[in-house]
């Protein structure tokens, strides 16, 4: 059967995407009868739910991606943007991670004792 519009399905296509799609792109397989009550679903949450069960938020789209404040790095020896991505992003802070509005506040904080924290 054509796929039906607006189905969700797993997109395994690539390694480690963690989303579904609904853009009638499924394999074949998953539109075989029986198959495709599994892996066919009406609603994005419903195929995350279904198919991404450990990490629902990445699969939705509704992933933490930070505050952009500053945080305490030790590892890096320095403060951090709160946020995922490059750098000055240090990833997501921890819910235990003290929050600053600004580096300089951070670093007067945290590395009080490092005339350095600023350039690192």
């Amino acid at each position: 059967s054509p796929p039906r519009s607006g189905d969700y399905y797993p997109d395994w296509s690539i390694v480690d995407s963690y989303t579904c799609l609904n853009d009638q792109q499924m394999p074949k397989y998953m539109l075989t009868t029986g198959n495709d009550g599994w892996y066919l679903s009406k609603t994005l949450k419903q195929c995350c739910e279904r198919h991404f069960a450990w990490d629902v938020s990445k699969c939705m789209g509704t992933e933490n991606q930070g505050t952009g404040k500053w945080y305490a790095k030790y590892a890096a020896g320095g403060c951090a943007t709160d946020c995922a991505g490059a750098s000055p992003c240090g990833g997501v802070a921890e819910p235990w991670d003290e929050l600053y509005a600004t580096k300089k506040a951070c670093c007067q904080a945290k590395f009080w004792y490092d005339t350095k924290c600023m350039t690192k």
